[in-house]
């Protein structure tokens, strides 16, 4: 390589990505561990990782700079329960179910509840805040008009799901809800419907949110409700009803949304799935698709 063409070369900028753990700061600096060297280096971003916490480190014309972790830290979430201190939630998201605690803007501002959407900062370990809106919001349908009423609606996630035999035996055992002979599936929605939804509201329109892991007899699903919050033992299902919603994910209407509506909106909603006979439906988890399950509901009140 002749003096001009190697003087060339030697100006191109030089860059080397390489993965170590944070062990705390300097100062201003990170301190990383890579091999058997402890190294400063420089934020680039405002966040701070946690301890020991894997991170991507890229080294420009020998400038050294922490550029962010090695694993995605998911923006957003859905609270499915809260901690019996109240101290902590669990949040699902794209990437998984996390435990963290909340973070009130002020303390007159109520923690989050189960099925609230919630914003996570991931800076020197998770915590969450509530969000003042949905990231999905809905638009109402049209309002008819007369009486002053005003149209609402409102998607309610559900904040838990899964199957259990209907011997009770061996508890909640699979996280999916199953339409079987020998498992009830359900899923849980907390107080939430009924602690929005007044008791004078008036039906307009309720869905579900429906996604599918398996299906092999469709024209077996059995569909009912059970007034339990949560998972606190062996359901009882109050209806079994045939419907087939169809298999593609979505929102549908079932043929019984106005029942489900009227005890909603007065007591614990939530749904099952009660074959007899034969069928084996499985629908997602809540860890496969946060809004398995989901109920939207509009009202006027």
């Amino acid at each position: 390589m002749s003096e001009a063409a190697r003087r060339v070369v030697d100006q191109k900028t030089k860059v080397t990505s390489r993965v170590g753990r944070y062990v705390g700061n300097q100062g201003q600096l990170a301190l990383v561990d890579m091999g058997d060297q402890r190294v400063p280096v420089v934020f680039a971003t405002p966040w701070v990782p946690e301890i020991n916490e894997p991170v991507h480190v890229d080294t420009i014309d020998g400038v050294s700079r922490l550029i962010g972790p090695t694993a995605p830290k998911p923006g957003m979430g859905v609270v499915v329960t809260v901690d019996a201190s109240g101290d902590y939630v669990d949040v699902i998201t794209d990437f998984g179910t996390y435990r963290m605690p909340y973070a009130a803007a002020d303390a007159d501002t109520p923690p989050p509840g189960s099925g609230d959407s919630v914003g996570i900062d991931w800076s020197s370990g998770p915590k969450c805040y509530r969000l003042s809106t949905s990231p999905d919001p809905v638009p109402p349908p049209p309002d008819p008009g007369g009486g002053g009423a005003t149209t609402h609606t409102s998607v309610f996630r559900a904040v838990d799901a899964g199957s259990i035999r209907k011997t009770g035996v061996n508890g909640w055992w699979n996280p999916r809800p199953w339409n079987s002979p020998s498992n009830f599936g359900a899923w849980f929605y907390g107080t939430q419907m009924a602690d929005t939804i007044p008791d004078n509201a008036e039906f307009v329109g309720l869905e579900i949110y429906l996604t599918w892991a398996v299906r092999r007899w469709p024209n077996t699903l059995r569909w009912g409700t059970h007034t339990h919050a949560r998972k606190d033992g062996l359901i009882n299902v109050n209806g079994s009803d045939l419907w087939d919603p169809g298999s593609a994910a979505g929102w549908y209407t079932p043929p019984f949304a106005q029942p489900w509506f009227n005890t909603a909106k007065t007591g614990v909603l939530g749904v099952a799935l009660n074959a007899q006979g034969s069928g084996q439906e499985e629908a997602r988890s809540l860890a496969e698709d946060g809004q398995s399950g989901a109920l939207r509901i509009t009202w006027r009140a």
